[in-house]
């Protein structure tokens, strides 16, 4: 015979509530109602105190905006079902008097039961039991203790499935540096990082379809079952997961190299010599951040020159701004540093945001300045292009940050929330930057700098004309510059330079790059010289004690004597004197010292030779001279004019 369950409610006893304990008591309840064992004993839902409701503090008797449903067993066929909904309803009336109905164990019996027979009936209850309940009693809590029994709610157990899931659907793998990645089975083989929130999501949704039916919805995984289960995975990607290499939106792999398309199919562009393809299954492992967006899908035969329509760079520099994006493709070279800079009404924030589109689009493709050097290489791991707008000045450390990042480098850090852990992020990236003024000014960064003069525009057009007319053009000019590409790797076997510059791979690139456009050998050298030139006098314009060196070399006119040669305490005196009352003054010989080992690279370059020697009895001893003819120029290997010190293959020019 079935037990009368809302007979049952009616007479159950009632139970003690005491100072706002509500909530939890309930869920001790709850678990009491499943088995669950509390300090050793179990908390039972009757009580022998009296129901003293009425004190309990925060416990609210509200007028509900609705009564709650009579009718909510109706056209039930099941006996037991429709038994269990009605002592559901009488316990919903009941509850605003006397809460602790809502933790009875007959409840607890007949939601579970409601929720294993009838879902559709159990969303109904839900919504009238989150209308009827004092404001005390917790929804989850409710929710936690009524899981029907066998269904495994707990995170545990829901991490445990998820584990098992992506197991079953994707191979788990490790990179270098020790990041953990999945890479499914399926296709698109898409490739997470475990870590990112791009995964978490993917995960949440596979576990709700992994678990819907035609009866009822798929269940969501909670985050702390994500977390444990990301853990897992993690551990088991490190130890039992092969080591393979990963990349962001660009990729080098057996003389080819890879853009990645970043559409929902996962295909990607595959370049070299003999041209370019969209390939659906590359063979490098790609994965992408949450602001990763797509690539204009690019036409072969593409038309280049339509770039210079949407960028506002002298016709001087191009050539400069075209090396940079063919190089920002080959993920295997250091790559240069571009700076964009002009006044008020260039279009700095424009014609950065669209170069940035032809290779690496973003959620937001230009970033605030980084308030530290993490925040730099926090970004720089996930975004191909390291992008930093309307900058004003750039501190010492984040541009040696930044030299590091150009040319491969990391940054270590404690990690959060552990004290003998350290969390490693390493990164070599290309990198744009714009402001006012000159933001390079450290010697080692200057080095690396392709500095861009955008003048002023006289008239201007909405953001939605510009953005409208770009998205338009940007499949050709992307097929145009991949276009390029095919034609400059061509070229590059047949490049040699004699004493090439510091960004050695860069100059070849560019000198391949006009050699395919018809210019002359030897072009492109001089205009990156005479940029490179500029870029270290505007560095030595920063230094107030490279100036003044410089002055005291000027005023020099016996030209096979040194201009000084002495202890560095005698030079800071006689530097002193050309002060000028510049804020950033070494205050002893020592600070000079360190001025001068950071200029020396910008004053040999400029015909002034510093040599300092070790420290004696006297100090640290001084020589400075001029260069033979006191050339105010680039060391002479690094000049070129058309034809000079220049060769392709066997012939030279």
């Amino acid at each position: 015979m079935k037990s009368n369950l809302a007979e049952q409610l009616r007479n159950a006893r009632p139970v003690n509530v005491e100072d706002a304990q509500t909530a939890n008591l309930l869920g001790k309840i709850f678990d009491a109602a499943n088995g669950a064992e509390t300090g050793g004993k179990k908390i039972l839902p009757e009580s022998n105190s009296p129901n003293d409701v009425h004190n309990v503090h925060d416990v609210h008797t509200e007028e509900l905006d609705e009564e709650v449903p009579e009718n909510l067993d109706d056209a039930i066929p099941d006996d037991e079902l429709a038994e269990a909904i009605a002592a559901v309803n009488d316990a919903l009336k009941r509850c605003v008097d006397d809460p602790g109905v809502l933790a009875s164990a007959d409840f607890v019996a007949a939601v579970k039961l409601v929720r294993e027979r009838d879902q559709s009936e159990w969303v109904r209850i839900r919504v009238a039991l989150k209308k009827a309940k004092p404001s005390g009693v917790l929804l989850s809590e409710i929710d936690k203790g009524t899981v029907p029994d066998g269904e495994g709610f707990d995170d545990s157990s829901v991490a445990d499935d998820l584990v098992a899931l992506v197991q079953g659907r994707a191979e788990l793998f490790h990179a270098e540096d020790g990041a953990c990645f999945v890479a499914l089975k399926e296709s698109p083989r898409k490739v997470f990082k475990l870590d990112t929130t791009a995964f978490s999501e993917w995960l949440g949704y596979a576990y709700y379809r992994n678990t819907e039916s035609d009866t009822r919805p798929g269940r969501a995984a909670s985050e702390t079952a994500i977390r444990t289960a990301r853990s897992v995975l993690s551990g088991i990607a490190k130890n039992d997961g092969e080591e393979r290499k990963t990349w962001l939106r660009a990729a080098e792999h057996k003389g080819c190299y890879y853009l990645d398309l970043g559409a929902n199919d996962w295909c990607a562009v595959e370049i070299d010599a003999r041209g370019w393809r969209v390939v659906e299954h590359p063979p490098v492992y790609f994965w992408r951040s949450s602001t990763t967006r797509p690539l204009p899908m690019p036409i072969p035969g593409g038309k280049l020159d339509k770039l210079w329509a949407h960028l506002n760079v002298p016709e001087s520099s191009r050539e400069l701004v075209l090396a940079w994006l063919l190089e920002s493709l080959r993920p295997e070279t250091p790559f240069p540093v571009l700076e964009l800079v002009g006044s008020q009404g260039s279009a700095k924030s424009n014609t950065h945001a669209k170069l940035r589109r032809c290779i690496d689009p973003n959620a937001v493709d230009l970033r605030a300045a980084p308030k530290s050097v993490e925040d730099l290489f926090v970004s720089a791991g996930c975004n191909w292009i390291a992008s930093y707008n309307n900058l004003s000045r750039l501190s010492s450390q984040v541009q040696d940050a930044i030299c590091n990042l150009a040319t491969g480098g990391g940054f270590a850090g404690r990690t959060l929330y552990t004290n003998s852990d350290e969390t490693l992020i390493e990164a070599k990236r290309p990198v744009i930057l714009n402001g006012i003024v000159p933001l390079a000014t450290a010697q080692d960064l200057t080095d690396r700098v392709i500095h861009i003069e955008l003048p002023a525009i006289g008239t201007y057009r909405s953001e939605t004309d510009l953005n409208a007319a770009f998205e338009r053009d940007a499949p050709s000019i992307v097929g145009g510059l991949l276009d390029l590409f095919v034609k400059t790797l061509a070229k590059i076997p047949e490049v040699s330079i004699e004493s090439p510059p510091r960004m050695a791979d860069f100059a070849v690139l560019g000198e391949a790059m006009m050699i395919s456009l018809g210019k002359e050998p030897g072009d492109f050298m001089r205009i990156y010289s005479e940029n490179r030139t500029d870029s270290v006098a505007r560095s030595l314009e920063s230094s107030p004690v490279a100036v003044a060196i410089r002055a005291m070399a000027d005023a020099h006119t016996h030209p096979t004597d040194p201009v000084f040669d002495g202890t560095m305490g005698a030079l800071k005196a006689r530097l002193d004197l050309e002060r000028d009352n510049a804020e950033a003054w070494p205050r002893s010989p020592r600070g000079l010292g360190d001025v001068l080992r950071r200029q020396l690279p910008a004053l040999a370059q400029i015909g002034i030779k510093v040599e300092i020697g070790k420290a004696g009895r006297a100090g640290v001893m001084v020589t400075i001279r001029k260069r033979e003819h006191c050339e105010r120029r680039e060391r002479r290997s690094d000049s070129y004019s058309h034809g000079e010190k220049y060769s392709t293959g066997s012939e030279s020019f």
